[in-house]
């Protein structure tokens, strides 16, 4: 019996978010308008202020060719957020990463209709992984997988391994790529670029919900700036001069000189 390709489940949930208890076809999910889960995974690099994006692949039935988030991905049904953003950072970028170095900010509710193919009314948990520098772009593995004309094989491998295994199957013409490249770029850049809705970028409103990714980078950047100031401050003062009294003064003078009288005392006895 022919191998049939199981579709992904997606838990279906009320307009406010919670559970119906139900869980159907990712496929009748878009194609109903249903209301399911979803993270958002976002790389930030603090020393250059940088947001990691990836350009999703043309294969892609949403938003093909376009510079996206970091990572996402849809929550499946009885999983967690958490374990899905993890999985979905191992997955298309092929870092993994412990459980508190994901940060969740905020709920994202997404409503779109796309071009008439589906009806995306996505809770999106957001998350926000700091990392000190950027992580070398060398260092992620993109995401390959088989064409549909393969559906009943699909295989998840990394580019490492693209050369080897196309010379294994000689069959370059259906391998697709589910993230087709990954680059840096200033979060002050990205942020201008989605507000005159360039065409290479996925769209977000940054003057509405998705704002706030914005607005806590910006908030938090400057807090950590003036921490780093105020612990230098702190820093430098233990080794800055002291400032005494008067008084202090002669009385530390007074002890000396009743502390050399003794001793002169005890040297000429």
């Amino acid at each position: 019996m022919q191998h049939q390709q199981v579709e992904e489940r997606l838990d279906v949930l009320t307009r406010t978010g919670h559970k119906t208890g139900v869980s159907k076809p990712r496929g009748d999910v878009h194609r109903d308008g249903d209301y399911h889960r979803a993270v958002h995974v976002w790389i930030f690099a603090e020393s250059t202020q940088e947001l990691l994006l990836q350009r999703r692949a043309s294969c892609k039935d949403s938003w093909p060719d376009l510079w996206d988030i970091s990572s996402a991905g849809h929550i499946s049904a009885g999983d967690s957020s958490l374990t899905t953003a993890r999985r979905e950072l191992e997955e298309e970028l092929g870092i993994t990463l412990p459980k508190d170095a994901f940060e969740w900010i905020f709920v994202f509710l997404q409503d779109v209709l796309n071009d008439g193919k589906f009806i995306n009314n996505e809770f999106n948990d957001v998350y926000l992984v700091t990392t000190l520098d950027p992580i070398p772009l060398e260092a992620f593995t993109l995401q390959v997988r088989m064409s549909k004309m393969f559906s009943n094989l699909t295989y998840w491998i990394s580019l490492r391994n693209i050369i080897h295994y196309v010379y294994s199957i000689m069959g370059l013409a259906f391998m697709e790529t589910e993230v087709s490249a990954v680059k840096y770029i200033s979060y002050e850049e990205y942020k201008r670029l989605l507000a005159k809705e360039d065409s290479d970028y996925v769209p977000f409103d940054v003057n509405g919900q998705y704002g706030k990714l914005f607005d806590i980078i910006e908030k938090r950047y400057k807090e950590n700036t003036v921490a780093r100031s105020f612990t230098l401050q702190k820093q430098i003062s233990r080794y800055a001069p002291i400032s005494l009294s008067t008084e202090v003064v002669i009385f530390i003078f007074i002890c000396f000189w009743f502390l050399c009288c003794i001793n002169l005392y005890l040297y000429l006895v």
